[in-house]
């Protein structure tokens, strides 16, 4: 029997129709390929949507995660925490981390086991002088402390982009990867999760019935 695995995410997850991506370039796709290729035997679907952040999914945690009934879930927010589309208010990165934690915890409360994710940057936004790709470093540091909170496993996306010299060109329209993007997040995503699939980074990993996991309540 197969792990159900669910990709919780916003534009970047869903993939399809920015910047030139197409459903077999999306990495989504290519990560199907590469946890098969592995020999990871893991179901994935993704449940996202344009413009989603934290506080939308925790709104319509229901709708979608929890009627899926996944066994591990990656949560893959946080472009429209730091600017999101429209009228609506920015979400700081201490709320960001806030809505991780619930997220996090909502999961463990229904024994599907999260992995965390750092967003990857944008370059259509300027504040305060500094370059565009810095916006969404506090983000990517807020996900880092909620995973070291609650010892979870971590897919690395912010550092990764960030290091290249060609990230210009990985984001075409300034916020969403293009097709050598969604390679990078394929790989990415399959360093993580195809040790986790696999069984060699689960025995550490916590549930809500863990005697060394202090479950925390929310308001």
């Amino acid at each position: 029997m197969r792990d159900e695995l669910l990709l919780l995410g916003d534009s970047v997850t869903v993939g399809t129709g920015f910047s030139g991506v197409d459903d077999e370039s999306c990495y989504v796709a290519l990560l199907k390929t590469e946890l098969r290729c592995a020999g990871a035997r893991m179901n994935i679907r993704s449940s996202a949507l344009d413009g989603a952040d934290t506080g939308y999914a925790l709104r319509r945690f229901d709708r979608m995660v929890a009627r899926l009934s996944p066994d591990v879930i990656v949560i893959s927010l946080g472009l429209n925490d730091a600017r999101p589309p429209g009228a609506r208010s920015r979400n700081s990165p201490a709320g960001y981390a806030g809505n991780l934690e619930r997220l996090t915890e909502k999961s463990l409360a229904i024994d599907v086991r999260p992995i965390l994710c750092t967003p990857p940057p944008r370059l259509d936004v300027f504040e305060d002088g500094q370059p565009a790709w810095k916006t969404m470093r506090p983000y990517a540091e807020a996900v880092r402390g909620v995973a070291e909170k609650y010892n979870l496993p971590l897919i690395e996306l912010f550092d990764e982009f960030v290091s290249r010299q060609d990230l210009d060109s990985l984001l075409p329209d300034r916020l969403h990867p293009g097709r050598a993007g969604h390679e990078i997040i394929a790989r990415q995503f399959a360093r993580t999760l195809v040790p986790f699939c696999t069984g060699r980074e689960q025995e550490g990993l916590p549930s809500r019935r863990s005697q060394n996991f202090e479950f925390l309540t929310t308001d």
